[in-house]
């Protein structure tokens, strides 16, 4: 969604206010915007600058094409000049609870919102089905750098200023702050997950939710960040060595296992995450977290590692790949970054897959070359995109490739593809994507 689009068009009155509708979905207590109409001065009454009213005509209109879409609405205008102690003013708290009403008897059983925009902040109220009140707060999906400042909450005091004296002057209070907040699920924590945990902890995290069911073997050892000898003996799984990483670097951070991915505690838990780093080795559960992503709006890095077998002694090629879906951009998919033929044998049971290995019509990828040292670039590479998101310390680079043997790095170029049968189909429809229904039985 354009937002610096809407915010130009809200404010383009100024010092007169401007309103919008945004037309939403309702999803339990979470309200989705879809589209908003912005509107033109005249299609507003009025020219008091302490207020605006929509003409009522207008009103009738739209609300009429809302109900038609099976939307909500959400009401919003502007304070200009206001900077970040924005509040309703007397005239909104007058009028509000009655066009709430108005509006709630034109949309029958459908939520309704109010927002009033300032230049760096923002308040919101919310009526729900049944009318009743209370606060309403955002929470837009997007790169720190295309987002307005009204959307972004001022900097809190962390608390750890001398903790994190070093990184803060690199990525501002504010930068640190958001990362603190964070709630980020690593699908896969092994050697490249297992690095993705260690460096989010020394960033700040505090929120983990950690989805692997592996435990350490002896041959996990050489690449696993954070393992001891005695792991693989006391058959130790590799979410409490994460854990245990973590742990020594901060003993206030929360971190939730859930298993398996294809486990409905998993698949739920994906859902209430800020970001998803997928460091599995196989497309079916890279489907699994690009459906995610889109259906819930999630930011998804995905980091890949890959090395051809030797020939002569030596690997030919040596490299991996760093992809980031921004809810809105191009996906995986998109991007021609995966193999449908893998992900329809990866998601089949075990039962099958190994019934078509007997029989020779499946390969047998469990075993594949490794190096730590490649992984620990591409865990870095990933963390930079990851900072660059969050922070706005640079615009994301979204798709490109590490050559290690040639010592490159290659860009990838992806656009959304519309017949995309991943992140299309999936886009912000939430619950309705029925991710449970990957869950094995």
């Amino acid at each position: 969604m354009d937002f610096l689009g809407l915010e130009r068009a809200l404010f383009a009155p100024a010092p007169a206010e401007g309103a919008a509708f945004l037309r939403v979905e309702a999803d339990g207590s979470v309200l989705r915007m879809r589209s908003y109409h912005v509107f033109q001065p005249h299609e507003l009454d009025g020219e008091a600058y302490g207020h605006v009213t929509i003409r009522e005509d207008v009103q009738i209109r739209e609300l009429a094409a809302i109900k038609r879409a099976g939307c909500a609405t959400v009401e919003v205008h502007t304070h200009p000049g206001t900077q970040h102690a924005v509040s309703f003013s007397h005239y909104d708290d007058e009028q509000l609870p009655m066009f709430a009403r108005y509006v709630q008897n034109k949309l029958r059983g459908r939520p309704f919102g109010a927002l009033v925009l300032g230049e760096s902040g923002y308040a919101g109220r919310g009526w729900t089905a049944d009318r009743n009140e209370e606060p309403l707060e955002l929470a837009l999906v997007g790169e720190r750098l295309t987002l307005p400042e009204w959307s972004v909450p001022a900097a809190s005091d962390l608390g750890h200023a001398e903790l994190f004296d070093r990184q803060i002057r690199a990525l501002g209070l504010d930068g640190q702050s958001r990362i603190g907040r964070l709630n980020v699920a690593v699908v896969g924590v092994g050697g490249t997950g297992s690095q993705i945990v260690q460096q989010l902890a020394h960033l700040g995290v505090q929120r983990f939710t950690l989805i692997e069911d592996d435990r350490v073997e002896r041959s996990n050892l050489p690449r696993l960040a954070g393992a001891r000898w005695s792991d693989p003996m006391l058959r130790r799984s590799k979410v409490a060595v994460a854990r245990r990483t973590v742990r020594g670097i901060s003993r206030s951070a929360k971190i939730r296992s859930t298993g398996t991915l294809r486990c409905t505690e998993s698949l739920k838990a994906l859902q209430e995450v800020d970001l998803i780093v997928g460091c599995v080795d196989n497309d079916g559960a890279r489907l699994i977290l690009g459906e995610a992503a889109a259906a819930y709006l999630i930011p998804y890095l995905d980091l890949g590692v890959g090395i051809e077998e030797q020939t002569h002694g030596f690997a030919a090629q040596i490299g991996g790949r760093i992809a980031f879906y921004v809810p809105g951009g191009p996906c995986l998919a998109c991007a021609d970054e995966l193999d449908f033929d893998e992900a329809r044998e990866d998601l089949e049971s075990e039962a099958a897959h190994a019934l078509r290995l007997e029989r020779g019509y499946a390969r047998d990828r469990r075993i594949e070359p490794a190096l730590m040292p490649l992984n620990t670039v591409i865990a870095g590479s990933g963390m930079m995109e990851f900072l660059a998101y969050f922070t706005g310390v640079r615009a994301v680079r979204p798709f490109y490739r590490f050559d290690a043997v040639r010592s490159a790095i290659v860009g990838i170029n992806a656009e959304i593809q519309a017949d995309c049968p991943v992140c299309q189909p999936a886009y912000a429809r939430g619950p309705r994507q029925q991710l449970e229904r990957y869950a094995l039985s």
